[in-house]
């Protein structure tokens, strides 16, 4: 008998355990095989850019961005990533909404080989339906998380100043301003794709795991420091840390509704605010 309760003593530490190797296990093959994508998305991008032509002594000159990107030399790698954002943000935004399906591909499809059929872990149920209640409790936590945030990174600005953004954040801001066409495409990449594809991971397939075992405050500190740590792109370190945040305010919404759709709602809203601002305020976010 004593064993018995040693053993369901021990049981949360080995679940905790089991799923955070899952985890990092998914992670990694999600991160490397969206890295490797990515790189490939780049090259293609810049290598079918229009030409520039200048004809010098009755020679064409091209002035093109070589396919061939130097992934292991930093400055290398840097160039090739802003200039593709740069002409993805300016010339090609529906790209965007590319980027958010490949990701979730990277992400959703390990998840589900690896914790759902082989692991045969309890996973969200994403065929559930939200009505008004579960909408309006998911606009309401995206709107509160976007209005935190804001203070937050306001009080944490002016204490240590405002740190370096990344590229996209600053071509976003540069060029959303009073721009129809990109606020479209924006909405429907970064808001409903990340908010649709983030959701069904961060939440719907590592979060549900704790709670099934009934230690979801556990899973919810771990899932929203994950969610924070993959979206470090370059940057302040501010963001991820604030992001922790914003993971923390999704997960608990999920926990406490049980519905997929609520933190869905909520992440929506809140890129959706995000962007929003940039399209009326411009680079004057910052």
């Amino acid at each position: 008998m004593d064993l018995e309760k040693e053993d369901q003593k021990l049981a949360p530490g080995r679940d905790v355990l089991l799923m955070g190797l899952i985890q990092v296990f998914v992670l990694f093959i999600g991160m490397y095989s969206y890295m490797r994508v990515t790189r490939f998305q780049v090259e293609s991008t810049l290598s079918l850019k229009t030409p520039k032509q200048n004809f010098v002594k009755t020679k064409e000159v091209v002035n093109t961005v070589s396919s061939e990107v130097a992934w292991n030399e930093p400055a290398s790698a840097e160039k090739a990533i802003r200039e593709y954002t740069e002409f993805v943000v300016t010339k090609r935004p529906w790209l965007l909404s590319l980027d958010r399906i490949i990701w979730g591909l990277c992400f959703l499809v390990p998840s589900y080989f690896f914790i759902r059929k082989i692991a045969r872990i309890e996973t969200a149920e994403f065929t559930d339906s939200a009505n008004g209640r579960d909408i309006l409790a998911g606009v309401a936590t995206g709107f509160a998380t976007f209005c935190f945030v804001n203070v937050a990174s306001s009080l944490i600005f002016f204490i240590i100043g405002k740190p370096q953004s990344n590229y996209l954040e600053i071509i976003l801001t540069k060029n959303l301003y009073m721009n129809w066409k990109l606020l479209g495409w924006t909405v429907l990449a970064i808001a409903f794709g990340a908010g649709i594809f983030e959701e069904f991971f961060f939440r719907g397939f590592l979060l549900k795991y704790f709670e099934e075992k009934n230690i979801g405050s556990i899973g919810l500190i771990i899932t929203s420091v994950i969610f924070g740590v993959v979206h470090f792109n370059g940057g302040s370190y501010v963001a991820p840390i604030l992001l922790i945040f914003v993971g923390l305010s999704f997960g608990i919404s999920y926990l406490k509704t049980g519905n997929i759709w609520v933190p869905v709602t909520a992440h929506i809203t809140y890129n959706a605010s995000m962007l929003l601002a940039g399209f009326l305020l411009g680079d004057r976010i910052s």
